[in-house]
């Protein structure tokens, strides 16, 4: 069971093309789902989270894709679209564990 799970990236400054900031990732068991959030530090703070009706390890390893990928809050909506569907051809299947 995953109650809580954060992860963060450290991007450095590169002057002139980039200002440093954090991503951190966070998932957190809700009722009858996960809710992810993505939060962005820095010139163009962000933070925004969505529920998916799915099991914790599916959520969890979305999170992990989002982290390993850098993915930015102007696209990880859209990212978590293309993953969610997934779920559900999966878990027809038996596929996902904790089903």
């Amino acid at each position: 069971m995953i109650a809580h799970a954060s992860l963060t990236r450290e991007f450095s400054a590169i002057e002139p093309l980039q200002r440093p900031y954090l991503l951190t990732y966070e998932l957190d068991e809700a009722d009858g789902g996960c809710r992810l959030t993505l939060s962005r530090t820095g010139e163009t703070a962000c933070r925004d989270s969505l529920v998916l009706d799915a099991p914790p390890l599916f959520c969890y390893s979305v999170l992990r894709y989002l982290y390993e990928n850098a993915v930015q809050p102007e696209i990880w909506r859209d990212v978590v679209a293309e993953c969610y569907p997934a779920a559900a051809r999966l878990a027809g299947k038996g596929v996902l564990p904790g089903e």
